[in-house]
């Protein structure tokens, strides 16, 4: 009776206005692949995200009833995640519907699944396919009850969060969804944000103790928790005034792999390696980020020219991608695939799917440009600077 009663809620509860075709699209912030990060460089990972994490804020925690958000598994299935769907409907996912209030926000941890190949969505690092991965949903939602803002729409600021697993006995400033090789996928529905991050399995630091931590902005917050080198242990800084959502990940200590965790470490630690060189990076990288910085998907034409040869018309295929190719002489060749809804808000005539440039600057500098039509195609079109002398 209990399953008959929660799917009558969900029918009543469900939305019935239909958006327009773009807008039903739309799933907003895509896992960030390789070929759709906003700036792409081969090897190279932005200095910032070294200390980057996704967090969540905590306080008093209350009890909801399951029928009050969506389930992990309906969330995938918004997303069209079939076997991620599947994943979250087998005995390996956790239900964890675990709510904290913190700040001015309610954070509710609804449920993690680990394991590979258990999504339609290919992630890859470094040219290689990141297989091994944890999936963990949560929803947020306004304290007070109030709808959270829908920042598809113009003139609307975005609601920036951290969301990130952290692991007992290791800074979380260092070690957290971003040197975990993380993304997320978040959708506004009835007034809740949900989202279903990803990261590298945690699974193998069972062993250790993991939390689950939310605080407000892109970034990993220093002073919303606190570490304890001594012990190891993760806490919230209960002075701190904003969101500091933190939880335990209640995971099985048998499918700890101390091997592979040690493995997986030092593979992080050669990654902060590798961080610290980027201050020597070569002048034109400077120039093109620069130049980067100034260029939106309105006034690229002012800064670049369209490269009339790399035009192409594209369709969408059946998880709402595009895929294009472009070969631009003297600046060499590639492809990217886009889920160009995860970019596009309402009224918005095209966006920027990324740069590729290297160390010859603006000379060597292609923007992605990709315009949705009003018959549901895609118009691909390479940009590149004006001020380059190619």
């Amino acid at each position: 009776m209990k399953k008959d009663i929660d799917e009558l809620l969900k029918q009543a509860l469900a939305p019935t206005d239909e958006p327009n075709f773009w807008l039903n699209k739309r799933i907003l912030n895509q896992v960030k692949e390789e070929d759709r990060m906003n700036i792409r460089k081969a090897g190279r990972i932005p200095a910032a995200a070294i200390a980057a994490a996704i967090v969540i804020g905590a306080g008093s925690v209350s009890a909801y009833a399951a029928w009050r958000y969506l389930s992990p598994n309906t969330i995938t299935q918004k997303i069209k995640d079939g076997k991620l769907t599947k994943a979250f409907e087998s005995k390996d996912a956790v239900e964890l519907n675990e709510t904290q209030v913190c700040g001015d926000y309610k954070i509710t941890l609804l449920g993690m699944v680990s394991g590979k190949d258990i999504t339609d969505y290919e992630m890859r690092s470094n040219g290689q396919i990141c297989e091994d991965r944890s999936y963990i949903a949560v929803a947020i939602e306004n304290k007070d009850g109030a709808p959270m803002p829908d920042t598809s729409k113009d003139g609307v600021e975005d609601k920036e969060f951290f969301v990130s697993p952290f692991i007992k006995g290791y800074d979380p400033a260092w070690y957290n969804a971003m040197t975990m090789r993380g993304g997320y996928t978040q959708f506004l529905e009835d007034g809740i944000f949900y989202r279903l991050i990803e990261c590298d399995n945690v699974e193998i630091f069972a062993d250790h103790g993991l939390y689950l931590g939310v605080c407000e902005g892109s970034f990993y917050d220093n002073e919303a928790f606190r570490y304890d080198k001594d012990t190891g242990e993760i806490t919230r800084n209960e002075d701190y005034k904003g969101l500091n959502a933190l939880f335990d990940l209640p995971i099985d200590e048998s499918k700890a792999d101390p091997k592979a965790a040690a493995e997986y470490l030092t593979d992080v630690e050669d990654g902060e390696d590798n961080e610290a060189d980027e201050s020597e990076k070569p002048e034109g990288d400077s120039v093109c980020e620069a130049w980067i910085e100034k260029v939106t998907p309105e006034n690229i034409d002012k800064y670049a020219k369209r490269v009339e040869s790399s035009v192409q018309t594209l369709s969408l295929d059946e998880d709402g991608c595009v895929t294009y190719e472009y070969d631009i002489e003297g600046r060499g060749s590639g492809s990217g695939t886009s889920l160009i809804s995860d970019k596009l808000k309402d009224g918005q005539k095209r966006v920027i799917d990324g740069f590729d440039y290297s160390d010859n600057g603006l000379d060597g500098l292609v923007t992605h440009v990709l315009t949705p039509n009003e018959d549901g195609t895609v118009t691909y079109a390479a940009y590149i600077p004006k001020e380059s002398k190619k």
